[in-house]
C-alpha cells in the first residue's frame, strides 16, 4: 500500500472545494489579464488566501519522515483490513451459510 488519503468530514471537504475554486478562479482572472506569474507568485498568494480564512500555514516539512508516515499508513491500514471481510471472504461466508439452511431443510424431512 502506498497511497495515501485524507478523510475529511463533509464540511472539512466543502471548505476545501470552495477555496481550491476561488484558487483556480484567480489563477484564471490572471491568465486572462495575460499578467505573467511565477510559481512563487501562486505561493505567496496561496498563503495570503489560507491566512485570510484562518488556515494554518505549514512553515516546515514536518518532523514525520516519509518511512514513518508509510509505516504508520500500513499499521492502520491492517487494522481496518481486520475488520473488514474480503470479496472472497464474504462469498465463501454466504456459501456456508447457504449450505446450512440446504442441511437444516433436508434434516427436517
Amino acid at each position: 500500500m502506498g497511497i495515501a488519503k485524507n478523510y475529511l468530514n463533509e464540511n472539512e471537504l466543502k471548505i476545501l472545494n470552495n477555496l481550491v475554486s476561488g484558487y483556480f478562479d484567480f489563477a484564471e482572472i490572471q491568465a486572462m489579464r495575460h499578467h505573467p506569474m511565477y510559481m512563487s507568485d501562486f505561493v505567496d498568494h496561496l498563503d495570503k488566501v489560507l491566512a485570510s480564512t484562518g488556515e494554518a500555514l505549514l512553515t516546515d516539512a514536518g518532523k514525520i519522515s516519509h518511512r514513518q508516515a508509510m509505516e504508520k499508513a500500513n499499521q492502520e491500514y491492517q487494522k481496518f483490513q481486520v475488520q473488514n471481510l474480503s470479496p472472497v471472504e464474504e462469498a465463501y461466508l454466504q456459501t456456508i451459510k447457504a449450505i446450512g439452511k440446504t442441511a437444516k431443510t433436508n434434516a427436517g424431512k
